[in-house]
């Protein structure tokens, strides 16, 4: 009998350590970029997932899954199991911009978890280093007088690059140019180089052009000059300032993850941000050491979202355009 209980006892422990979940992680974790690789969002997401994999005992491998203004990536990210397995970035301008232009298979309120947002984006409309034009003014006046002789590009349809743009020309008295969709920064360097285009309105692969010369900055879209272009004004110093704030680039999971995991998630990441190696390279990119958890990424893409949505209906892009 005395055996029989100890049988039953060890029988049962082992049981209960079996049905124990394992502590997490345990395994590899998969990140989901919608962003293209290459870019400066593409280098900042590995570079700091590298330095989180050794805080949370893991390996976290980078997918990139870029497309349709970011949705591809998201929407991989809103349908995985929401374990903490898979996890995803995209840029802010998905969740506050382009919903609003476009039909997108989520709900940015209801079918995500918020990690954090570890730097924002650096925007800005730039040109050939030997373009003709040398200022904002002289640009737009051209792109005027020439309707549909100016294209430009930016990474998708709805994005705040596209949108800023197009508010500028109903500003500037209706400009007729033509916007091409372009995902990732080293294919839209490469348009602008080779001469496929007259402007590229980037989202940050454009700085070190900027620094060698072979790109000129006609404005920055930041509320700051861009230190590689002191000289050249922000949005905010001029006729066309949308009080835009930045736009964060934001860490997320799948809804319905355990709040313990997405908690552990935010801890690791917001103590990799901090860690010099990483700084170093926002310096090197010229990208803001705008560091979120993930509460505040939430309020800030929502407050993003409400001033955008006003900032579409004023430059009159129609919606049904994304579906094309």
């Amino acid at each position: 009998m005395k055996k029989f209980a100890i049988g039953m006892a060890i029988g049962l422990s082992l049981f209960l350590c079996s049905a124990a979940p394992a502590a997490y992680p345990d395994r590899e974790i998969t990140l989901i970029s919608a962003h293209a690789a290459g870019t400066n969002t593409d280098q900042c997401i590995r570079f700091l997932s590298e330095i989180a994999s050794k805080i949370i005992g893991q390996p976290i491998v980078v997918l990139n899954k870029p497309g349709a203004s970011y949705v591809i990536g998201a929407s991989a990210v809103a349908n995985a199991k929401p374990d903490g397995y898979t996890i995803g970035v995209a840029s802010g301008s998905l969740f506050g911009h382009v919903i609003h232009m476009r039909k997108v298979p989520f709900d940015v309120k209801k079918d995500f978890s918020w990690i954090g947002g570890f730097t924002e984006h650096t925007n800005g409309l730039v040109v050939k280093g030997d373009a003709p034009w040398k200022s904002l003014g002289e640009f737009l006046d051209d792109a005027k007088k020439n309707p549909g002789k100016i294209i430009y590009c930016h990474d998708g349809y709805g994005l705040l690059g596209h949108i800023i743009m197009e508010y500028i020309a109903a500003k500037h008295g209706g400009i007729d140019w033509k916007f091409v969709p372009i995902p990732g920064g080293p294919k839209q360097t490469t348009a602008l180089l080779g001469g496929h285009l007259h402007a590229w309105s980037a989202g940050g692969f454009h700085v070190q052009f900027v620094k060698d010369k072979q790109m000129r900055l006609l404005i920055n879209f930041d509320p700051a000059r861009l230190k590689a272009a002191p000289d050249v004004p922000s949005i905010a110093e001029t006729q066309y300032d949308i009080g835009y704030k930045g736009t964060p680039i934001a860490l997320f999971g799948p809804a319905g993850m355990p709040e313990p995991i997405r908690k552990k998630l935010e801890e690791t990441y917001l103590q990799a941000m901090q860690d010099p190696s990483y700084h170093k390279l926002l310096d090197t990119l010229e990208m803001p050491k705008i560091f979120r958890n993930g509460k505040e990424l939430s309020e800030t893409l929502e407050s993003g979202s409400k001033m955008f949505e006003n900032l579409i209906k004023l430059t009159g892009i129609k919606a049904e355009k994304a579906e094309k």
